[in-house]
């Protein structure tokens, strides 16, 4: 039996059509539309898990509504270069199995 493999096979398995950056920092939510579920949500802090040119997938002490717009802020670690704010929509909400966090996927519609 012969096993037939191209070079794409072989060396690309990310399925995803930008490259995703690892982050891990502390971020800020704020919904910008009342959406079912998420009245109260004002202002909350988050943790960036990684970032690419159209998402974001954070880590969340509370569920969020999928469909929510939210703007998103990621400060800077240098005064030179400016915070990172987005507007976005939350198109996937998975709690964690060990333990009380959720995580959340977060389309960018808008860098602001």
């Amino acid at each position: 039996m012969r096993l037939s493999m191209n070079l794409s096979n072989q060396f690309y398995t990310e399925k995803r059509g930008f490259i995703r950056m690892r982050m891990e920092t502390e971020a800020k939510l704020k919904a910008l539309g009342c959406s079912e579920g998420n009245h109260t949500l004002t202002s909350m802090s988050v943790k960036c898990i990684n970032l690419s040119s159209t998402g974001v997938l954070l880590e969340s002490k509370k569920s969020l509504t999928e469909g929510s717009l939210l703007e998103i802020t990621i400060p800077s670690e240098r005064e030179d270069f400016p915070d990172f704010i987005a507007e976005g929509t939350v198109i996937r909400v998975t709690q964690k199995p060990t333990d009380e966090l959720y995580e959340v996927a977060l389309k960018i519609d808008k860098i602001m």
